[in-house]
């Protein structure tokens, strides 16, 4: 009796036992599973926080570069270690390796006030074509009346109607101021969302988008333009660096270039007048002793403030190179430095 009453009083003891064990378990598996997630939520923080830390460290060397480009006189190109010596007549003058984006040559502080002329044409361009499609007709109106006198036109008249990339050849080749406001006029409508504006309130619009386009998306810094075409004015101006870097942007562009690089033109507008056109850089014209197998554009300008300028590519193989030329005398010395200046680069 006395052995069962133990067996007994051992049984209840064990089972005691074994039911505070099965309180005790939850309480152990809740405090691991509180450590468990503490240190996951601790892992989490410490890689978000590496994350964020690497992130800014990215950001800041973003802006870093960016702030280095926009505080260089160079801007986004860079003085060649080996730079190249050049005859070379006219007062601004600037040679650049395009794939390297190096400056091979300059004859002139980089941010020396220039006036760029018809040059200018390049960036009118390149802002038509940011809004417009190329197949989009417009016809002139009041806007002609802005053209000088003495201005280089398309013989672009009121009742006519053209696209926009015949229009940009009308500027490409004989440098048409007509062909300018007709843009600027079309384009500037549609930038400001009112086909009501006359042509004169829609260059306006134009003009304004190409001061905006340049400083903010192409990073001029020394730069300013009141008009289309170019024709002068002493509030009209830019820099070797500033018109270098409006051809650069403009070299990826297919419609622009194929038309800068084009010699002569006979063609039909949308209304169905013929004309014919002959680029003005002499450098394509194989009759000009000027002519440069390589060239492939791209602008002319040309004022008596600005002297006799042209921006000219050549290309062939791997090898591409823009050369500036800007306050040359004449026709002579515009032409001549700018074939030196790209046989230069091109044979180096």
């Amino acid at each position: 009796m006395k052995k069962l009453s133990a067996l007994l009083l051992c049984a209840i003891f064990i089972f005691t036992l074994f039911l505070t064990s099965c309180q005790t378990l939850p309480d152990e598996t809740a405090a691991l599973s509180s450590q468990t997630e503490t240190a996951a939520e601790t892992t989490t923080e410490e890689s978000t926080v590496a994350k964020t830390e690497t992130e800014t460290e990215e950001e800041t060397e973003t802006d870093s570069e960016t702030e280095a480009e926009q505080s260089s006189p160079y801007g986004m190109f860079t003085m060649a270690d080996n730079p190249v010596n050049a005859a070379v007549s006219s007062p601004y003058a600037v040679l650049i390796d395009a794939k390297t984006k190096e400056i091979l040559y300059i004859n002139c502080e980089p941010d020396r006030k220039i006036y760029p002329a018809s040059t200018t044409k390049v960036l009118t361009a390149l802002v038509a074509l940011k809004y417009c499609e190329p197949d989009v007709v417009f016809k002139p109106g009041d806007e002609l009346t802005l053209i000088a006198s003495d201005a280089s036109t398309a013989y672009i008249k009121t009742h006519h109607e053209l696209s926009l990339e015949m229009l940009i050849e009308g500027m490409m080749l004989p440098s048409g101021s007509d062909a300018s406001y007709t843009i600027a006029a079309g384009v500037g409508r549609i930038i400001a969302g009112n086909d009501a504006l006359s042509g004169i309130e829609a260059s306006a619009v134009f003009v304004e988008e190409m001061n905006r386009y340049g400083k903010e998306e192409l990073g001029l810094t020394n730069s300013h333009f009141t008009c289309p075409d170019g024709y002068h004015d002493d509030d009209h101006y830019t820099t070797l660096i500033d018109i270098m870097t409006i051809a650069y942007a403009a070299l990826s562009d297919p419609i622009i270039m194929k038309y800068a690089g084009l010699e002569h033109d006979d063609v039909r507008y949308a209304s169905g007048h013929k004309n014919s056109w002959t680029n003005s850089n002499k450098l394509l014209d194989p009759d000009s002793p000027y002519f440069y197998e390589h060239a492939i554009g791209i602008k002319t300008g040309t004022t008596e403030e600005a002297g006799c300028c042209l921006v000219s590519c050549a290309a062939f193989g791997t090898k591409k190179v823009i050369a500036g030329v800007f306050g040359a005398k004449n026709n002579n010395e515009r032409f001549k430095d700018s074939r030196n200046l790209l046989v230069i680069g091109m044979s180096r």
